[in-house]
């Protein structure tokens, strides 16, 4: 992880934010104190595809064990399958 000073996070922000999207953290000092880091956002799941999970659920067998599935189950097994 690599220091950088508030001066010198300001002259590279540029260079800085492409480090921190490649997953480098880098640390920013006032004084040689370190104040904040600089990190990669991580990502978020990507938002449900509703339009898969109804497909899905109609190519379900209609049997008792299909029907009592609840939404969420359903949700993380199309999610392992993508």
């Amino acid at each position: 992880m690599a220091a950088y000073s508030v001066a010198e996070t300001k002259a590279q922000l540029s260079v800085l934010l492409q480090a921190a999207e490649s997953g480098e953290e880098i640390t920013i000092t006032r004084r040689g104190v370190a104040v904040a880091v600089l990190s990669p956002v991580k990502k978020a799941m990507s938002s449900v595809d509703w339009e898969r999970v109804r497909a899905c659920q109609h190519r379900m067998q209609p049997s008792k064990t299909a029907r009592q599935r609840d939404w969420t189950e359903l949700v993380r097994v199309m999610r392992d399958k993508a």
